[in-house]
């Protein structure tokens, strides 16, 4: 290729290269990558598992199933451990006061 055509050649390669930038970045810029957006309720079913999990015990669990919905039954299911961890401790609090001082807890006078 001689001089002109070179350049026309050159000229032509390198102005489809910015048209290509320039459209990739426009169309970037027109559809920008957004995340899977969080659910507005989440705070709520996260309070109501948990305090059916509490208070209903096994059955707010249930009941969580019922609604299926993830994030629901994680916090149902940390609300029934809670109690059943709380109840543990009581029972492992009491064998341990049991077995320093016994004689406290006879009810006989």
């Amino acid at each position: 290729m001689d001089g002109f055509f070179y350049y026309l050649y050159a000229m032509k390669r390198t102005l489809s290269l910015i048209v290509c930038v320039f459209i990739s970045a426009s169309i970037f810029a027109a559809f920008p990558f957004v995340g899977v957006m969080p659910d507005p309720n989440e705070g709520l079913y996260k309070t109501i598992g948990y305090m059916m999990g509490m208070f209903m015990l096994i059955f707010g669990v249930i009941i969580a199933y019922a609604y299926n919905n993830k994030t629901m039954l994680k916090a149902a299911w940390k609300g029934f451990l809670t109690v059943i961890g709380a109840f543990v401790l009581y029972l492992l609090i009491l064998f341990a006061l049991y077995m320093f001082a016994p004689g406290d807890f006879s009810f006989i006078d």
